[in-house]
């Protein structure tokens, strides 16, 4: 029927059924020309849908199938949701029911008919099924659609099905027979685009590398393109229509349950189910005969299952819309099963909802793909995944979770292509001689080349895991069959094997091209792979060798050794297999080395060599794999401290290995002397363990750096880290480690982790090799221990600038403060200062914000010049600060003079700076007053200082009660005149504090100076008053000349020049008034007394006009 009736009109003019029925079908009906002109037209059709115009209209020639359809179900039918049919049972596409054709009389049963033609352009007929007259119902082709439109330029546009890449191509075609989805109501197509057609192949003599293959999804109510899958497994030349190294075998579609119920979707939202179509693709004819191919090789059968989502309802007059993308899987099978497939043998399996086809072997083989629901897949796409998360995964940049970048479906697609077109590689390319690019480039399928730079790298990596892991030996590459644990004696030749292995697969990504593609992280995680097959086999032969001399002691139980050798060998069981469970070994391997009591001590030390050098030694073959391979295998440097993220931390800083490190330290740090004192082999030991404790430390430390780098405000990583130091470094001081004592590696470590603790504690252990002894000294400063250099090493040049930008994780000082806090806590006070001179803005900052050096801040103060605090803070002081004296011991008379004389330069120095300063004026008063005081008190004192304490600091009110008992018991006029003179000044400096005190204080010395001549007073009194004149001036001047009062006015006249107006017996009433007060009612003696201090005035002023 397919010869006859379908690749053109039957030859002879003969009848027949076929015959009737080609012309029955390809004859238009009378009613259908004006619509069919239309069509050719290119008008709209009723739901104003453009009906594209061609140039070459379909003809029976151009049929390339046909496709039974069934009944078109009616408008309201189709709003529901379709029923799923059972897998077991197939829909009858053609339905001869009497009771459905009786139910409408008006419209006789029709069969559907679909046509596929060239190009992609469909049509359906409609053919009636009874024997009654013709109704009013049209019958032959009734719809014509273009998948694909026709330009201008003769391309076709295929933008509508989402292409990725081209938008247009000059071919296409149909390559498997199409499918009608169990539901009825879309079909799936398998077409092959491309920009090249077979006669220019031909004419060319070469493969077209713009193929591609697309599985389309049509809707059957509006025959237009609701999903599109690109099939990217295969593309370019391999699928070129001339020349290709793949062809389609066939297609099949299945049921398949979406993994949501009809309740999910609102109603009348569901207008079709998912579905899944199978697509096996296996060398063609030629090639399966031993025939040359363009691309030379042969490439594996591949079974690809695209995962159709239901359909939803687009609206009135829209086409439906797919719920999701679809999902692709790429099954690619064993060469040795099946070489190639039966052309068209693929069909669908409904006991298991797969597929079935038959290989050229022989063999009936089968093929179901599960797609778990979208919440176990990342959703079914990639969009699901945040992309900030799938990119920065593996680029360095934004979040670092690649677990979710390895549960994405389309990386898991892209891992399944690299390891299918990895094994190719190594099959053709096994018995060398080959071109490694050439084949590399012929077995990379066009999906690796095509995809985004984070979904390549997380492929690698997962890909690698699994060759890593594969079978040790003899197994496949990749497979998912694992073997057993291999033989002792096989395991290094295994780690060889994957090695090669490893090695390979960085290669052929480069020889594909691929590798540029690989991120920074992508390429860190391959390199970490081939360190991990390195550092296993250096696991396994420490392993041996510390076994083998256990062995050869002479003083180990038999026992107890057999038992330990087997925990060792069960700890390190399968590391040649799972390669990437190093880190877990390591931790096994470590569980029997506890320091148990009832163990044999030698076996303890044994026991604790051998897990920490079997990780040592795994970790230094690591590092040097890592030295010699990251430039010239990996194309990476060796470290790169621009890369910050979780995913650009190598895997000797994991987490699971930092942990055993921390372990093991901690277990030496407990037990490492008394373990140590016990060893038969002392020296040879001490030896050992020096070299173990020295890359363990280094290696902890590094591997917590990187981490901190990356995440510094991660508050465990920093407090992990700084125990990590703080276990460490003093490990590296002990004397089984640093003989020489010259703590130069824990320095070194200390110094490059910003240890400030194990910084400043080593200097100062070591301070007397780099302090200067003095310019005759012949031993110059050893600036290796100067932590001076450290303190001012603040310029980018310098070796110690890292440790400014750094702070102590407990104390969360900076180094400068750190440093100085440090010196403070043990009460070098001196040092403090004398550090301070190279971070005077740490040390400024420090003298303010801590209280027990506040008394010495104006040392500094003075040094960086800032005169004014340093004033400020003399002046306030009330405490000793020389050495010698107890702790806020008050000052002596002679320290407050040297601490206010230096006050008062300070605040010179200051007030030539800032004239208009309210601070240094007051600090001027202060300061007057107080040396005022201390030189009263040296006068008052000077027969009474005995150097036994007597030069304490006396307040003001009481030298004011020394200066009247002075006044009191001296008879001599002159020493009456300087203690009052004293008295005044003591009462004038209390002036600025209070003003009541300094007028009490005053008076009270006018009265003692009136007093000690109260004999003489009372009598000119008295004189005075009785005189009818009184008594003249002249007399008066003479007669009062010699008195205590007259001449301490005299001199308080004349050498006080007005600055003590406040306390003057006439210039301060209140002065004057408590004063006569004192003296009782006699207002004569008053009277005389003010008169007197008159004169003595007006003589003062004419002395000194």
């Amino acid at each position: 029927a397919r010869e006859e009736g379908m690749g053109g009109a039957p030859s002879g003019g003969g009848g027949g059924f076929v015959s009737g029925l080609y012309n029955y079908m390809f004859t238009p009906s009378k009613t259908k020309a004006a619509e069919d002109d239309d069509l050719r037209r290119g008008d709209d059709d009723s739901n104003g849908r453009r009906k594209h115009s061609r140039t070459h209209p379909p003809t029976d020639d151009d049929i390339l199938a046909l496709l039974p359809l069934p009944p078109r179900t009616s408008a309201s039918t189709a709003k529901t949701s379709p029923s799923r049919p059972s897998p077991l049972k197939r829909p009858r596409t053609f339905s001869s029911d009497s009771s459905s054709s009786s139910s409408s009389s008006s419209s006789p049963p029709q069969a559907r008919l679909l046509t596929v033609h060239k190009h992609l352009t469909l049509r359906e007929y409609r053919i009636s099924a009874s024997t009654a007259p013709r109704s009013t119902e049209r019958e032959g082709y009734s719809i014509e659609r273009h998948i694909a439109p026709r330009e201008e330029d003769g391309s076709f546009d295929v933008q509508q099905w989402g292409a990725s890449a081209e938008r247009r191509y000059r071919n296409i075609d149909v390559v498997a027979p199409p499918r009608l989805t169990t539901d009825g109501r879309s079909v799936v197509l398998a077409v092959r685009v491309s920009n090249v057609v077979a006669g220019a192949v031909e004419e060319e003599g070469g493969a077209d590398a713009t193929a591609r293959i697309y599985l389309l999804r049509l809707s059957l109510d509006t025959y237009t393109v609701v999903d599109a899958a690109w099939l990217n497994r295969h593309s370019g030349e391999s699928v070129s229509e001339i020349g290709g190294s793949v062809a389609c075998a066939g297609l099949a579609v299945g049921d398949s349950d979406d993994g949501a119920a009809d309740d999910d979707y609102a109603d009348g939202a569901r207008v079709g189910c998912a579905a899944v179509a199978y697509v096996a693709f296996g060398p063609p004819p030629e090639i399966t005969a031993g025939e040359g191919t363009t691309t030379g090789g042969r490439l594996p059968v591949t079974v690809t299952a695209v995962r159709f989502s239901p359909l939803l309802s687009g609206g009135e007059g829209r086409s439906p819309k797919p719920a999701a993308p679809p999902r692709i899987r790429d099954l690619d099978l064993f060469e040795h099963l099946v070489p190639s497939l039966v052309a068209d043998s693929v069909s669908y399996d409904s006991t298991t909802g797969g597929c079935l086809f038959l290989s050229t072997a022989g063999l009936v083989c089968g093929a179901h793909v599960r797609f778990p629901p979208a919440s176990e897949a990342g959703q079914g796409r990639t969009e699901a995944i945040p992309r900030r998360t799938l990119e920065g995964g593996l680029s360095g940049e934004g979040n670092d979770d690649l677990e979710a970048s390895f549960r994405d479906e389309a990386v898991l697609a892209i891992k399944s292509h690299l390891l299918s077109s990895f094994r190719q590689y190594l099959g053709r390319t096994r018995d060398g001689g080959a071109n490694l690019p050439f084949v590399a480039r012929s077995v990379a399928p066009p999906s690796i080349l095509s995809c985004s730079s984070a979904v390549l790298s997380a492929a690698v990596v997962l890909a690698s895991v699994s060759i890593v892991n594969s079978a040790s030996a003899g197994g496949r590459v990749g497979g998912a069959k694992m073997a057993t644990t291999a033989p002792p004696d096989n395991a290094m030749a295994a780690l060889r094997e994957k090695h090669k292995w490893h090695a390979d697969f960085v290669k052929f990504l480069l020889h594909a091209g691929a590798y540029k593609k690989v991120s920074a992280t992508g390429r860190t995680k391959l390199r970490d792979h081939g360190e991990m097959i390195a550092a296993a086999g250096a696991t396994l032969s420490e392993c041996r060798r510390c076994l083998t001399e256990m062995d050869a002691g002479a003083d180990k139980d038999e026992g107890e050794a057999s038992a330990f050798r087997r925990e060792v060998v069960e700890a390190l069981a399968g590391t040649s297999d799972v390669v990437a469970d190093l880190p877990r070994r390591w931790d096994d391997l470590q569980r029997p080395s506890g320091t148990d009591p009832d163990m044999d001590m030698d076996m303890d030390m044994d026991s604790m060599m051998l897990t920490l050098s079997c990780v040592c030694r795994g970790l230094g073959e690591a590092f040097r794999y890592r030295a010699n391979e990251s430039t010239n295998l990996y194309d990476i440097p060796h470290h790169d401290p621009t890369l910050c993220g979780k995913g650009t931390i190598p895997w000797t800083s994991s987490t699971e290995v930092l942990a055993v490190l921390h372990q093991q330290l901690e277990k030496i740090q407990l037990f490492g002397d008394s373990v140590l004192s016990s060893s038969s082999n002392y020296e040879q030991d001490k030896l050992a363990l020096k070299r173990l404790v020295e890359d363990a430390s280094v290696s902890l430390l590094a591997g917590y750096h990187d981490h901190f780098r990356c995440d510094p405000q991660n508050e465990e990583i920093a407090r992990l880290y700084d125990e990590a130091k703080r276990l460490a470094i003093p490990l590296l001081r002990t004397s089984y480690v640093n003989e020489d004592g010259d703590d130069i590696q824990a320095l070194e470590m200390s110094l490059k982790h910003s240890c400030f603790e194990g910084i400043v504690q080593i200097c100062h252990d070591h301070r007397r090799s780099w302090k200067f002894c003095g310019p005759f000294s012949p031993v110059p400063p050893d600036e290796t221990y100067d932590i001076r250099l450290m303190l001012s090493g603040t310029s980018p040049e310098s070796p110690y600038v890292h440790l400014h930008g750094s702070t102590d994780y407990r104390t969360g000082l900076p180094f400068c403060d750190f440093v100085l806090n440090w010196y403070a806590d043990r009460g070098s006070n001196t040092e403090v200062l004398e550090l301070g001179k190279e971070c005077s803005e740490a040390l400024t900052r420090f003298l303010r914000n801590d209280n027990r050096l506040g008394d010495l801040a104006w040392i500094h103060d003075l040094r960086i010049g800032a005169h004014e605090r340093a004033a400020d803070t003399l002046v306030n002081l009330t405490s000793s600060i020389f050495r010698g004296k107890d702790a806020g011991a008050p000052m002596d008379l002679w320290e407050n003079e040297q601490v206010m004389s230096l006050a008062k330069l300070s605040n010179k120095l200051a007030r030539s700076k800032n004239p208009d300063s309210a601070l240094v004026a007051r600090n001027s008063t202060i300061i007057e007053n107080s040396l005022n005081l201390v030189e009263a008190q040296r006068i008052l004192q000077e027969d009474d200082l005995d150097g036994d304490g007597s030069e304490a600091i006396l307040p003001p009110d009481e030298l004011i009660v020394l200066a009247v008992n002075k006044i009191n018991s001296s008879r001599d006029v002159e020493n009456i005149k300087k203690y009052g003179l004293c008295g005044l000044a003591i009462a004038h400096a209390t002036s600025s504090e209070d003003a009541i005190a300094m007028i009490h204080g005053a008076a009270t010395i006018w009265e003692a100076c009136i007093r000690s001549d109260i004999h003489t007073w009372n009598s000119l009194a008295r004189e005075n008053s009785m005189a009818v004149t009184g008594i003249s001036e002249e007399d008066l001047s003479q007669r009062v000349r010699g008195t205590a009062f007259v001449g301490v006015n005299g001199e308080f006249a004349t050498s006080s020049g007005g600055s003590m107006q406040g306390v003057g017996f006439l210039s301060n009433v209140h002065v004057r008034r408590r004063v006569l007060e004192s003296l009782g009612s006699n207002e004569d003696l008053g009277k005389l007394l003010v008169h007197s201090a008159e004169m003595v005035g007006d003589e003062s002023c004419s002395f000194k006009g």
